[in-house]
């Protein structure tokens, strides 16, 4: 069973698409097995990487950090996850804001992944504000500090792209458990595995994310299937597939099924360009890294909301 995860680096809360639409950003919540992911928007602000300090978003964290013992910790970025092990609890990192302020972060608690993520570690991971620390990713149900994981890169901002993705030697991402980015690396989606285009295409997928700009075209609860180009997810429902995707958004959309931007607005956003043919989705050969696939209860939704649109 693969859980969902979320991320410390923050993209915007709210972000107007270029056709004028104001989408909130995506908040995943629930678990993925063999490719299901639930898809979901949040309303309310927070960014797709879940954490949320006071209206600041990180744009990474430090790969230099301090032990309990006030030793200096440095982190690999290359053979596994940027931390792992329970030795880090007590450790401090400083993490960025996109405006350039410091913040200091303190590890608080750390748990061993659970098959088929053994590879990975969850932290509970707590920010400074003035004398006091506050949870990085918020409180559970049962007012538990919600984990975060390490994932190597960085989401930026970047003019035409609100929420690209790439390698860094100096920063790494904290996503925390529940949300898009962290899902995606649940998924499998791993850049120490060699799969950093999928992860940066599963975001894009998950997310809704068809135009490649940052802005999420979808709602909550919508139930995907995905699969790749390299057997990390395979294809295990008889679903109408929706797109194929890249790490620059949705490269073709099958114009004989459903979208899911249908469900969010009146019209299709301006990138949106239809294959003429069933054949997106069919297969990876003309360059797909990932399939999306709706699920029946999914396409009726749309399908209802196209038939109301039109009265």
């Amino acid at each position: 069973m693969k859980h969902s995860l979320l991320s410390i680096l923050l993209v915007c809360g709210a972000c107007t698409s270029p056709d004028g639409e104001l989408l909130g950003e995506t908040s995943q919540n629930g678990m993925s097995m063999n490719g299901l992911s639930l898809n979901g928007i949040s309303l309310n602000g927070i960014s797709m990487n879940g954490t949320s300090m006071a209206g600041a978003s990180l744009s990474g964290v430090g790969v230099a950090g301090t032990s309990a013992s006030g030793l200096p910790v440095v982190v690999s970025l290359l053979s596994g996850p940027p931390l792992s092990g329970a030795g880090l609890v007590g450790s401090t990192w400083i993490g960025t804001t996109y405006d350039g302020a410091p913040v200091k972060l303190r590890i608080d608690a750390a748990a061993a992944g659970a098959a088929p993520n053994t590879d990975l570690w969850f932290y509970s991971v707590s920010y400074q504000t003035g004398a006091s620390w506050s949870p990085l990713c918020g409180l559970d149900a049962a007012k538990h500090a919600v984990q975060a994981v390490s994932v190597a890169g960085v989401w930026r901002s970047v003019p035409g792209d609100l929420a690209s993705y790439g390698a860094s030697a100096t920063q790494f991402t904290l996503a925390c458990r529940g949300k898009t980015i962290a899902k995606c690396v649940e998924l499998g989606y791993k850049p120490y595995r060699g799969h950093a285009t999928q992860l940066a295409s599963c975001v894009r997928l998950l997310r809704g994310d068809f135009c490649g700009n940052g802005v999420a075209y979808t709602i909550d609860g919508n139930l995907l299937n995905l699969y790749d180009n390299v057997g990390v997810q395979a294809d295990t429902e008889a679903w109408d597939a929706e797109a194929e995707w890249g790490p620059s958004g949705a490269r073709c959309i099958n114009s004989h099924n459903a979208a899911r931007y249908e469900l969010t607005v009146s019209q299709d956003p301006s990138c949106v360009k239809h294959e003429e043919t069933s054949s997106c989705g069919r297969s990876f050969a003309n360059g797909a890294v990932l399939i999306d696939e709706l699920s029946p209860t999914v396409v009726t939704q749309i399908q209802a909301a196209a038939a109301l649109q039109q009265r």
